[in-house]
């Protein structure tokens, strides 16, 4: 499982950082970036930090 940001959506607002930050940062541009790759068991939790993103800028390439 690949987790996706779409850098023309993302407005760094760091809900995904603050609910899986082994898996997001926030950079000081205001823009965030994968630093992590989720286990297929972390499903259900990736899933709601999508449905948490504002800018629903977050997916998951399979």
């Amino acid at each position: 499982m690949r987790v996706t940001i779409d850098g023309s959506k993302c407005v760094g607002a760091g809900n995904c950082e603050a609910d899986m930050h082994d898996v997001f940062e926030v950079q000081d541009v205001g823009a965030t970036k994968v630093v992590g790759k989720p286990s297929e068991d972390r499903r259900r939790e990736l899933e709601f930090v999508i449905g948490n993103c504002p800018a629903r800028a977050i997916g998951i390439d399979e």
